[in-house]
């Protein structure tokens, strides 16, 4: 049977809490432009879609301003550990007829305009649990999911098992292919220094003096 499509925003899940191992220092911190990797997603969700943010960070780092701050407090238990804990504030923020569109902190190229074609697509399909984009047939983020859809799915993610190990087997996933053309991929992920310096290149190759402000 049908469900009717949520006309509220949906709650945006930025994962953040990451180790960072293969990039050296944690990813979210990298400068970007005028602030930091981290802080440019939370300025799209922010600024572009006016979204309720939840982001998921490591332990003992400053809370965002305007923002839900849950702490990871094992990190080290990988992304599937973050993703739950974003989610179930999602739940506590916007109830359990809301929607969630999970991003990741190292995909900056992910624009406003992106998120707003997956979540249009998922009030379309609203008989299905998640929209999955795919950017030049490249999986990317952000996944948008109706939370009440979920059940105890996500309860089978472990380590660094992320939202594709338990999408790609569903039925009830709208899969969402979206060109790209004249611009890096929102698909990019930032995993080692050199995916960052080619980043910043590809971003315009701005300066920054390390702490997130333009020289």
């Amino acid at each position: 049977m049908g469900r009717t499509a949520s006309t509220a925003s949906p709650i945006a899940v930025v994962l953040a809490a990451g180790q960072s191992q293969r990039m050296g220092t944690p990813k979210s911190d990298l400068p970007w432009g005028s602030t930091t990797l981290l802080g440019h997603i939370i300025q799209v969700v922010r600024s572009d879609l006016q979204w309720p943010v939840v982001v998921v960070q490591r332990p003992r780092v400053p809370e965002i301003v305007g923002v839900t701050t849950i702490r990871n407090v094992y990190p080290e238990r990988g992304l599937a550990n973050s993703l739950k804990l974003g989610v179930a504030a999602a739940v506590r923020i916007g109830g359990k007829d809301s929607a969630v569109g999970v991003f990741l902190a190292d995909q900056p190229f992910v624009t406003g305009q992106d998120a707003m074609t997956v979540w249009e697509t998922l009030k379309m399909h609203a008989d299905c649990v998640a929209v999955r984009p795919r950017y030049n047939k490249e999986w990317g983020h952000p996944v948008m999911l109706w939370v009440n859809r979920i059940e105890r799915g996500l309860d089978t993610l472990h380590g660094d098992q992320g939202l594709g190990t338990w999408l790609r087997d569903r039925k009830d996933v709208f899969e969402l292919d979206i060109a790209v053309t004249d611009r890096p991929s929102p698909a990019w992920d930032l995993d080692h220094p050199n995916d960052y310096l080619l980043a910043r290149l590809a971003d315009g190759g701005r300066k920054s003096n390390g702490r997130g402000k333009l020289l």
